[in-house]
């Protein structure tokens, strides 16, 4: 009953929630450093009408832009006076978002994306299915008030040294919960199963998974607006609410006026319950027993990225983050016989994808030295809203590079 109450609610609330129709994705990939300078240009002139998904970065990286019905001639005039060839990549996003959950029914399914309240019962039933091997761990608490969790899978003894691998840190990326919860199962049916890897990987770590860090943006994303990024929490003196969780961490922080940004950092490092309460809880466990690598999931892109993000300067670490990062690829790509084109994005965040300062990775690696400390945006390489039909394969692919990374650091 309970769960076809809940189902009825976000049914109601899906209906209510902000529309997307006619919102179209352009994109434009710059061939050189004239076009490039261009699309600098042209993000100045529309930044108040468009959401850069992807913004200009360098020369062959594509920058693609959220545009309403309202807008669309103005950006289109905009690109079209800087001669700049453009292709449509969403042609009408609520299509995309009404089409994302192809089996959407009440429960919890692995290869159906999952409310924040469903993913909850399911980490406390499988903790109760595998007592020895699983745990819940609350690790905080949000602004409004919910629970931040989870999962510590361990075989054997615990306080062993850690791996951590979160996501959801961005509300809007589903397929990064969805994809952390698929691995989960992979990992600990593999371990039960006497799986090799599996029970190297969990007589020797203690893993954690984190599947939805931003809990109240998250929910936000299910009962009213399917592409919120931000945290929830009301700005002083700004009619805008949220900041980004991915630029608040304590680390080549950075300050900015811009509070309706998609990327405003916060009024200061750590001024986020979310983001102070994930960072004690790493500090804590790296003091205890080590930290020996942190994954952050995200989407979209296809990339799997090292430190660091604020600078393009590379680490003293950087031969050995750049090998362990490759092979993980490598066994990724290896699954669906190079489907996806990860190994196009390896590299630093600042060089791949663009800087960013207050990084949950450059903290991770730059504060308590964790080496093995990398960025991941998921499938696809056009949109945020990937397909439910995808998370199987995400999973799949994504937990083979998992195992080579936490194979690795294992002591």
């Amino acid at each position: 009953m309970f769960r076809v109450l809940t189902f009825a609610v976000l049914l109601a609330s899906a209906l209510a929630a902000k529309k997307y129709n006619g919102y179209k994705v352009l994109r434009v990939t710059p061939k050189n450093d004239q076009e490039l300078g261009k699309l600098f240009s042209l993000k100045d002139t529309v930044k108040d009408y468009v959401d850069f998904w992807k913004s200009p970065t360098t020369v062959d990286r594509p920058v693609d832009m959220l545009i309403s019905p309202l807008h669309q001639d103005l950006v289109v005039g905009q690109i079209n006076r800087r001669n700049l060839e453009f292709e449509v990549t969403v042609q009408d996003l609520q299509k995309d978002i009404d089409g994302e959950r192809v089996e959407a029914v009440p429960g919890f399914s692995y290869t159906d994306y999952n409310t924040l309240d469903t993913i909850n019962n399911w980490m406390d039933d499988l903790a109760l299915s595998y007592p020895n091997l699983v745990e819940v761990v609350d690790v905080g608490s949000s602004y409004e008030g919910r629970t931040i969790r989870a999962l510590k899978i361990s075989g054997g003894t615990g306080g062993k040294p850690v791996v951590w691998y979160e996501g959801g840190i961005h509300a809007r990326e589903w397929i990064s919960p969805a994809t952390i919860i698929y691995m989960t199962k992979l990992l600990v049916e593999g371990y039960v199963a006497n799986d090799l890897d599996a029970r190297d990987i969990l007589d020797n770590l203690d893993v954690y998974m984190l599947p939805v860090y931003n809990v109240d943006g998250y929910e936000f994303t299910w009962t009213d607006d399917r592409m919120w990024r931000k945290t929830r929490k009301p700005l002083p003196l700004s009619s805008c609410y949220g900041v980004d969780p991915n630029r608040n961490w304590d680390y080549e922080w950075v300050a900015s006026s811009i509070k309706c940004s998609e990327t405003y950092p916060g009024p200061n490092a750590f001024s986020e319950i979310e983001v102070s309460s994930v960072t004690d809880h790493i500090q804590k466990l790296n003091n205890e027993r080590g930290v020996l690598a942190f994954i952050d999931f995200h989407a979209y892109g296809e990339m799997w990225m090292t430190p660091c993000g604020y600078t393009e300067t590379l680490p003293p670490d950087y031969a050995e983050q750049i090998d362990v990062a490759t092979r993980s690829v490598s066994a990724l790509q290896s699954v669906y016989d190079g489907e996806t084109v990860y190994h196009t994005n390896l590299g630093p965040i600042a060089t791949v994808i663009y800087e960013a300062h207050g990084s949950s990775v450059d903290w991770t690696y730059g504060e308590l030295g964790i080496v093995h400390s990398y960025a991941v945006e998921l499938r696809n390489t056009r949109s945020f809203i990937i397909s439910s039909a995808y998370i199987e394969k995400s999973g799949r692919e994504t937990y083979e590079a998992l195992k080579v990374t936490s194979l690795h650091v294992i002591p």
